[in-house]
């Protein structure tokens, strides 16, 4: 029998002779700035050395009926086993987003990603579109976001497209180009109803899994990091859910278990990070609300190896590997006070025309009474 690296260089050679490109780990791409993905664990990790990574995300606006949800679930005075608060990821689109929410989120700790300015139908656009519309819709709510809520651009890095319908190589040269750190499109099925359990890659080697969603990237993008929506495993069924919004429980119970079964497969094998991907709207549903609380609950409650965080913080550890005995000491994951720039208050222009004119004569009407009162002091 050969040895793994033997194996590896066999492969390679082979592969060189044939023309073709493939991507080996520590070989032709090594950490922090390339990674293969698959099923291997960054830094060669076993699994009962490394963290089990939860990683929540949530698509489309924000407003104060899901900033409501959001409140009681990731900011309820819950933290990780490091002592820093749980976290989660939003792919904020532009249309009926209020930003002052999406500011005070992100002040306290949530991620903010890009996920397009106007979300628009039907599907085949975000298939079709030119670079300019793809680019616009990318660079402008990138813009938006950072210009109405004070987050520093260079802390927004993450795009998510509509309908998880990818542009293929147009897309990820604007990404490459506009220095994003990660795309979350691509989609990993399950297998024979069990979840795939990939790593996240980079993109050096293109995307060299299978294309459930064509056009997939061809082309070479590296550093760009791809964190594919993973299908999850569902209870009793031989095909899995995209979004939890796909899977439909009809009690507490039964959605208590897909978040249960699929953490618990997890857990207990390789411990590749979970994700939870879904929109809000499936929290609406009083069962489902009550379901992934609890599933909160128990987790921070019984489990001292298990961390709820962002996207950017995943990829954080991967690109630094840290043993869970060490990981209250990694840096990438302590909690510092995060800074915003100041912005003047966004004021919608249809709201100015319902400003009220005398209140605002009003106003101007101060300093010429303080100014009389002052006048009339002296006299006194």
């Amino acid at each position: 029998m050969f040895s793994p690296d033997i194996l590896q260089n066999i492969l390679l050679i082979c592969v060189l002779m044939v023309g073709a490109e493939i991507c080996l780990q520590d070989n032709n791409c090594r950490l922090p700035n390339c990674y293969c993905g698959g099923r291997d664990t960054p830094g060669n990790l076993l699994s009962s050395e490394i963290p089990q990574i939860i990683v929540f995300s949530f698509d489309d606006a924000v407003n104060s009926e899901n900033y409501q949800m959001y409140e009681k679930l990731f900011l309820n005075n819950r933290f990780n086993p490091n002592g820093c608060p749980i976290s989660m990821t939003m792919f904020v689109s532009h249309n009926y987003t209020e930003y002052n929410l999406v500011r005070d989120l992100y002040s306290k700790g949530m991620e903010v990603a890009v996920h397009s300015v106007t979300h628009r139908t039907p599907t085949d656009f975000w298939k079709e579109a030119s670079t300019e519309e793809l680019r616009y819709e990318i660079v402008q709510q990138r813009k938006n976001l950072a210009q109405k809520t004070g987050i520093p651009i260079q802390n927004i890095t993450g795009w998510r497209s509509p309908f998880l319908q990818s542009a293929g190589d147009k897309l990820y040269s604007i990404l490459q180009e506009e220095n994003f750190q990660y795309d979350s499109t691509m989609t990993v099925a399950t297998e024979n109803g069990f979840s795939s359990k990939f790593w996240p890659n980079t993109l050096d080697f293109g995307w060299q899994l299978d294309c459930n969603v064509r056009p997939c990237p061809k082309g070479s993008y590296p550093g760009l990091w791809e964190v594919p929506v993973m299908m999850l495993e569902k209870p009793f069924a031989p095909i899995g859910c995209l979004y939890l919004d796909s899977c439909r429980p009809e009690n507490k119970e039964e959605a208590f278990q897909l978040f249960w079964v699929n953490f618990h497969s997890f857990y207990k094998g390789s411990r590749a990070p979970l994700f939870y991907t879904m929109h809000s709207s499936w929290l609406r549903e009083k069962h489902n609300y009550d379901a992934m609380n609890y599933f909160l609950l128990t987790i921070l409650h019984y489990y001292s190896d298990v961390f709820i965080i962002s996207y950017q913080q995943l990829l954080e550890w991967m690109q630094n590997p840290t043993k869970l005995v060490d990981i209250n000491n990694f840096k990438g994951w302590h909690c510092p006070k995060r800074y915003l720039n100041f912005v003047q208050p966004f004021v919608e222009s249809n709201d100015l025309n319902n400003v009220n004119n005398s209140a605002v004569n009003d106003f101007m009407r101060i300093p010429f009474l303080l100014s009389l009162l002052l006048i009339v002091l002296m006299i006194l």
